[in-house]
């Protein structure tokens, strides 16, 4: 994927955190980077207002809670869009007539799957 190399000046301790993350998911600080302003570009502006009050205004705990707050909001879509794309796809495995059994037969069978290619 094409695209355009950014700097930004963070604190060391910013710097670390991305360092640290980057090898936790085994990706590049530059990859962290890239999605973190990606998501940052995608809020509205207000939002992004209201993100710099809170760094510059809340608290850690404030902080904190806050993040904790988008990080939840993030897991429910995921979880979310997760179970229509499960349900479209267990739609396709068992006929509208199937049973409970052949139903849950076919559930086992996409979970043994998944967790396959998840290795």
């Amino acid at each position: 994927m094409a695209g355009k190399t950014l700097s930004a000046y963070v604190s060391e301790e910013v710097a670390e955190n991305v360092a640290l993350e980057a090898r936790r998911e085994d990706r590049s600080p530059a990859q962290i980077a890239g999605l973190a302003l990606r998501f940052f570009v995608s809020l509205p502006r207000d939002a992004r207002a209201s993100l710099a009050s809170l760094y510059n205004l809340g608290t850690q705990d404030e902080c904190r809670q806050a993040v904790n707050e988008v990080a939840r909001a993030l897991n429910v879509a995921e979880f979310e869009m997760t179970c229509r794309r499960m349900a479209d796809v267990a739609g396709k495995l068992v006929a509208d007539e199937a049973s409970k059994d052949e139903i849950d037969q076919a559930a086992v069978d996409l979970t043994r799957s998944a967790l396959k290619r998840r290795g």
